[in-house]
């Protein structure tokens, strides 16, 4: 449980025992003078017997109310550790998310989380070439390659290729042109302009089977 829920679960049932509290006063007074009011205007009570006979009911019924008031609270705190101890069995028999016992599933999960990291940090990094978040921030459009690299698809063997270089002492994200299946040469980029430019010239290259420029 986070620490904003333990403040407010915290708050709610300090708020609760107060509200009980008060509701208890409320009722303990309520029955006592309806004891007294009762014991003093019994018929034929002499005035002398007629204040001792009021307390005394007074007193009975705020016990019996009293023993009432007991009685729920048991109730509700056995009803409270039970749902609670269910809860907890549950949660150690069945975790929710448990992993899967195949190790290669695992090892399958690990890679493709590697994958969406990567096209998460190529979007998110995308302002040195797209400072307008005008297109490469979307992470739905990057494909993960590994861990540290990732592809932006912009038209058929064309796209902005993200990498993470680690080799220093702080990480370099870097953006390139890249038309793998042509065999082009990666192209550094740093505008969407520049992306524009490359773009047209390998839609060109196709056309005419001339190499891009760098």
């Amino acid at each position: 449980m986070s620490r904003n829920k333990r403040v407010a679960s915290a708050a709610a049932a300090h708020i609760g025992a107060i509200a009980v509290a008060g509701l208890e006063f409320v009722l303990l007074a309520a029955a006592a003078c309806t004891g007294g009011w009762v014991g003093s205007n019994a018929p034929g009570v002499p005035s002398g017997w007629a204040g001792a006979l009021g307390g005394g009911l007074g007193l009975g019924l705020a016990a019996g109310v009293m023993q009432i008031l007991d009685s729920f609270r048991a109730s509700v705190r056995a009803l409270t550790r039970a749902k609670s101890s269910t809860a907890s069995e549950r949660n150690l028999e069945e975790p929710e998310d448990a992993l899967p016992s195949n190790t290669q599933d695992v090892i399958d999960l690990l890679t493709e989380g590697a994958r969406a990291g990567a096209a998460n940090q190529a979007a998110f990094y995308s302002g040195k070439v797209d400072p307008a978040h005008a297109l490469l921030d979307n992470e739905n459009l990057w494909m993960g390659v590994d861990g540290t690299s990732a592809m932006f698809r912009l038209a058929d063997g064309a796209y902005v290729y993200y990498e993470k270089d680690e080799s220093g002492k702080h990480p370099i994200h870097q953006y390139s042109f890249v038309a793998p299946a042509t065999g082009a040469v990666p192209v550094p980029v740093t505008s969407l302009e520049q992306v524009r430019d490359l773009l047209e010239q390998h839609v060109s290259r196709e056309l005419k089977d001339t190499p891009v420029a760098v």
